[in-house]
C-alpha cells in the first residue's frame, strides 16, 4: 500500500512538472507573440502618423490644422539629426499595454528627410494636435509643422498670435482662460510661467510689424532664438529638437541660396543688378551652430530681398 501510494504522488508530482512547464513555455511563447505583434503595429501606427503630416502643406494658406485620435494612450517620440546635406527626423511609436510592462520599446523608426517636425522628445497621450506654418527667410524655405499632445495656455498674447490661435482652431490651445495642468505660455512676463516669450523687435526698427517678429523663448532653463514662425516651433519643442531643426532649416536655405546664385549669374546680362553679393553672403551667415546665430541671418535676408525686389528681374 505504501509503495502504491509513493508511485500515485510520483506520478502527480511529474505530471505537474510537466504541465507547469508546458504553461511557463505557452505563457512565454503568447507574450513574445504578443509583443511582435504590438511592435508590427506600433510600426504601422508611426507610418500612417507620418502620412499625416502631407496634408499639411499650406501652399498659399498661412497654416493648416489637424487632430488625430489614437487608439489608446500612445507615446510618440521625435528624434532629430543634424548630419548629411539636409539631416533628417525618425518618428517612433509605443502603446500602452494594460498587461505585462506597461510601456514596451517603440516600433520601428520611420525616416522623414523632407519635414520639419518640432515637439518633445516624447509625447505622451491619446490625442495629437498638429498645425503648420511656412517659414520664410526671405523666401518660402519650407513648411514647419508643430505637433503636440499636451494643452497650454497663452497669456497676453499680441493680436496676431491670437489670430493664428483662433483662425488655426487650435484645439489644445487656450487663450489667457487658464486651468491647473495646462502649460501657461507668457508673453513679455507673468507669474507662475511655465515659458516666457520674449520679442526683440520694438518700434524705430522699419522691418517690424510686431514686437514678436523675433525674439527668443525661455523654457527648461534655456534661450531659444527664433524668428518669424519660429516663434510657434520654440514654444512647443523641446530644446535639442528645435535647435536641431533649426540647423536642418539652415542647410536647406543654403541649398537654395545656392540655386538662386546659379540663377543670378544666368540672368545677370537681361536682369542687370541682382542680389548676387547678398546671397553669397546669405550662404555664409547661414551656416549656423545654434539659434542665436538666426538673427544675423535674418538681418542679411532682409538686404537680400531688398536687393531683389530693385532688380529688374525677381528671382522669387
Amino acid at each position: 500500500m505504501q509503495k502504491k501510494g509513493f508511485e500515485f504522488s510520483f506520478a502527480w508530482l511529474f505530471a505537474i512538472i510537466v504541465g507547469a512547464i508546458i504553461l511557463f513555455l505557452a505563457i512565454f511563447a503568447i507574450s513574445k507573440l504578443i509583443k511582435t505583434s504590438r511592435y508590427q503595429l506600433d510600426t504601422i501606427t508611426a507610418k500612417q502618423l507620418s502620412i499625416i503630416f502631407e496634408p499639411l502643406e499650406t501652399g498659399l494658406a498661412s497654416g493648416k490644422s489637424n487632430m488625430a485620435r489614437l487608439r489608446e494612450e500612445t507615446r510618440i517620440y521625435n528624434d532629430c539629426i543634424d548630419e548629411g546635406n539636409f539631416g533628417l527626423q525618425r518618428i517612433s511609436l509605443s502603446t500602452k499595454q494594460s498587461l505585462g510592462k506597461e510601456w514596451q520599446e517603440p516600433g520601428a523608426e520611420i525616416d522623414i528627410p523632407n519635414k520639419y517636425i518640432f515637439s518633445s522628445g516624447i509625447e505622451e497621450g491619446e490625442e495629437v494636435y498638429f498645425f503648420s506654418k511656412p517659414f520664410e527667410m526671405p523666401w518660402k524655405v519650407s513648411e514647419i509643422i508643430f505637433l503636440s499632445t499636451k494643452q497650454y495656455c497663452f497669456v497676453n498674447a499680441p493680436e496676431e498670435i491670437e489670430d493664428d490661435v483662433l483662425g488655426l482652431m487650435l484645439g489644445n490651445v487656450k487663450l489667457n482662460n487658464c486651468s491647473v495642468g495646462d502649460i501657461k505660455v507668457c508673453f513679455g512676463s507673468g507669474l507662475d510661467c511655465d515659458i516666457t516669450v520674449k520679442g526683440q523687435c520694438f518700434g524705430g526698427f522699419s522691418d517690424c510689424e510686431s514686437e514678436y517678429d523675433y525674439g527668443f523663448v525661455e523654457k527648461q532653463g534655456e534661450s531659444l532664438f527664433y524668428t518669424g514662425s519660429l516663434i510657434y516651433a520654440a514654444i512647443f519643442s523641446s530644446p535639442d529638437i528645435y535647435e536641431c531643426n533649426v540647423k536642418r532649416l539652415m542647410k536647406r536655405l543654403v541649398r537654395q541660396a545656392l540655386i538662386f546664385k546659379d540663377e543670378a549669374d544666368f540672368l545677370s546680362v537681361k536682369c542687370g543688378t541682382l542680389p548676387l553679393s547678398g546671397l553669397l553672403q546669405l550662404i555664409s551667415v547661414a551656416k549656423i551652430k545654434k539659434s542665436s546665430d538666426l538673427l544675423l541671418v535674418r538681418q542679411v535676408a532682409r538686404e537680400v530681398e531688398e536687393q531683389n525686389q530693385a532688380s529688374q528681374c525677381n528671382l522669387w
